[in-house]
């Protein structure tokens, strides 16, 4: 019985060796929203891309009907059109379960649609990531504009 117990002990041991740290992997997840955001900012659509599942799918800024999936060259061409997303993030809160993250997030800034139009505020954020060949990749993800009457954060 005690070999037993021994031998599970050090089978434990060895896994937590080899398996990231829940704090580990939130730092990842949040590197990886960094990241995905540096690639917005420099208008690197290609990298940008890299975040997201083929099937992602979620709710985007203009409030609009659910998108589905990646469409890069969709996304430059809105870019080509004048659409622009000046965001700082705020507040960001990450909780890794295995091989999937939800993150949640304040952005602080504005979006300027194609034909000019622009709007200011602060929108809630929130995404679900897995962990796909070593990368977080989007799956899901929802913009909403928090409202005035919430005051300030």
């Amino acid at each position: 019985m005690k070999r037993a117990a021994l031998v599970f002990a050090l089978i434990l041991s060895v896994s937590a060796i080899h398996a990231p740290t829940s704090a580990a992997q939130e730092e990842e997840v949040r590197a990886a929203m960094s990241a995905t955001l540096a690639a917005w900012r420099e208008g690197n659509f290609e990298a940008f891309g890299q975040y997201y599942h083929p099937e992602t799918r979620g709710f985007f800024f203009d409030g609009g009907r659910l998108v589905v999936g990646f469409n890069q060259a969709a996304l430059q061409a809105a870019h080509d059109a004048g659409f622009r997303a000046t965001m700082e993030v705020q507040d960001i809160d990450v909780k890794v379960y295995g091989n999937a993250a939800v993150a949640i997030a304040y952005l602080d800034g504005s979006i300027t649609l194609p034909g000019g139009t622009e709007e200011s505020g602060t929108w809630r954020y929130s995404e679900t990531r897995i962990r796909q060949d070593g990368t977080w990749k989007i799956v899901q993800y929802h913009f909403s504009k928090l409202a005035e009457s919430q005051g300030v954060r």
